[in-house]
């Protein structure tokens, strides 16, 4: 959930640049929407992962969870997990108009996937309904694949669904904010 909130804020700067004039005149150089959007995406993916390292980190030190034993496994879901909710900021601020507006949009589908998801209330405690709509989420893909790795102690390997769901996530909804952004590119 904190994860899908800092990516959002991070997309914004997209909407800040078009407010303020600087994306008209970096979109006037060399430069394309989509290698702007895919430079804003990897700084994202960086952000998340930073975001989740400190995390896991915290979870170490303070509640000692076995976290180095599972560096593999967890490189693989922060990556992927990174990418996903990247991907997802950058969507939200090509959506959105304003920062107001990109305000309240995250905040309303963020909650509500978080909630769906797992992040707030364990989906196994779910009814059925209810975790199979969480599988529509980033958030249950994620924490299922957190889970495999440090609480089944799972290897990489069986990581896979997790990984091609997070990987399709990201994919899919870059190429969404990259139509959108199109806005830009013709104003």
């Amino acid at each position: 959930m904190f994860l899908l909130f800092t990516a959002s804020a991070a997309g914004g700067t997209l909407l800040d640049e078009a407010e303020s004039g600087a994306l008209d005149r970096v979109l006037s150089s060399r430069i394309s929407m989509t290698g702007l959007l895919a430079g804003k995406l990897v700084f994202n993916i960086l952000l998340a992962f930073t975001q989740l390292t400190v995390m896991f980190l915290w979870a170490w030190s303070v509640f000692k969870l076995d976290f180095f034993s599972h560096i593999p496994g967890f490189i693989v879901m922060g990556l992927c997990t990174a990418f996903a909710v990247a991907a997802f900021g950058m969507l939200l601020a090509s959506i959105c108009h304003t920062r107001a507006q990109l305000g309240a949009l995250s905040t309303l589908a963020i909650l509500v996937m978080s909630a769906i998801g797992g992040s707030m209330f364990p989906r196994f405690l779910m009814p059925e309904a209810m975790q199979k709509a969480g599988l529509w989420t980033i958030n249950a893909w994620a924490i299922d694949g957190f889970t495999k790795v440090f609480w089944r102690d799972l290897p990489v390997s069986a990581l896979w669904p997790q990984v091609a769901v997070l990987l399709a996530i990201g994919i899919v909804l870059f190429a969404i904010a990259r139509r959108i952004a199109r806005r830009w590119e013709y104003a």
